[in-house]
């Protein structure tokens, strides 16, 4: 083999090495700075939707009025949302007792979310929304669509938390405890 011949074997080993580390490692690696808004002035306020849930019924937000709502925004296919979904689950179950609830609003198909919700066992209100999901995220202040995008509301509807991307544990937890 010719060092020219080497030389662009090692190019091409190093650009797959690479791409692969983005690709498998990068990507799976937890963000530990979400795209966090502070709300300074507590001025953005609960907005009114309806979407319908898993068996097809519309659900009115307006129906978790008076509670500390965590609002979720995900994807089946999405990995942050698929990794901070166990966390909502365990902190629901903490917390349902004390007016805290959490609601799924997932933005892909209701086949995929169906068996996703039941293989995950999540066991909190899920709506379904595709585009008209992605609508409301919007009016929550997610203008660049990411997911996840979770908004968590206080009991008099006052917005207090917006974050695109995977939220740990301990930040909800934060976030919601001093709001009970």
């Amino acid at each position: 083999m010719t060092t020219l011949a080497k030389v662009i074997s090692l190019a091409i080993s190093l650009c797959v090495f690479v791409l692969l580390w983005f690709v498998f490692v990068q990507e799976n690696e937890p963000s530990n700075s979400p795209e966090v808004v502070i709300m300074k002035s507590h001025s953005l306020k609960r907005q009114d939707f309806s979407l319908p849930d898993l068996n097809g019924q519309q659900q009115d937000f307006s129906q978790w009025n008076n509670k500390v709502v965590l609002l979720n925004f995900w994807a089946t296919w999405c990995p942050p949302c698929r990794r901070e979904i166990p966390d909502f689950i365990d902190v629901y179950n903490q917390y349902k007792e004390k007016d805290f609830i959490v609601i799924g609003v997932g933005t892909d198909d209701q086949k995929k979310i169906a068996e996703f919700v039941q293989r995950m066992g999540i066991n909190y209100p899920i709506l379904i929304g595709d585009r008209a999901a992605m609508k409301v995220s919007y009016q929550y202040g997610n203008y660049s669509g990411a997911l996840p995008y979770s908004v968590i509301i206080d009991k008099h509807g006052i917005v207090r938390y917006r974050a695109g991307g995977l939220i740990s544990r301990q930040k909800l937890l934060n976030q919601i405890e001093p709001l009970l």
